[in-house]
């Protein structure tokens, strides 16, 4: 029995944890010391994530036939996402801006819609009835 999440707390789940992300950009890092690139990998992961969440949140929404639509608006909603956090430190004390970072969020978003893409694809191709399956074999 599969239990269906609906849409709206899958949002509301996404949108807490962009929010989330958004107050820790807040914060003075001046006083925090990180080995060089390491905030390179934490930008990468947290903004994987978040597209990753984007995903789930739009994936019970068909845009045209092709369901990689909906990852293309996911990473392009994450970058743009990214974009918008460089400028808000842009005017929080003791952060800096830099290109790297945003490049790092891109980075890890398009890392995630591809591995949502692949993960979608075969429990899709799992889902199918046998004899589909064998039709395709068949066929070239």
């Amino acid at each position: 029995m599969s239990i269906k999440i609906h849409w709206v707390f899958r949002c509301t789940l996404t949108l807490a944890y962009s929010c989330l992300m958004f107050l820790m950009s807040s914060q003075d890092t001046s006083s925090v010391s990180l080995p060089p690139y390491l905030d390179k990998f934490i930008h990468f992961v947290e903004f994987g994530i978040l597209c990753f969440m984007i995903c789930w949140s739009l994936s019970p929404i068909k845009i045209g036939n092709k369901r990689i639509y909906t990852v293309i608006i996911a990473i392009a909603i994450t970058s743009l996402y990214g974009m918008s956090d460089e400028i808000h430190q842009y005017f929080t004390p003791n952060r800096s801006v830099e290109i790297f970072d945003w490049l790092a969020d891109t980075a890890g978003a398009v890392t995630a819609g591809l591995l949502w893409k692949t993960l979608t694809s075969r429990r899709r191709n799992n889902r199918r009835p046998l004899q589909e399956k064998s039709r395709q074999k068949i066929l070239p």
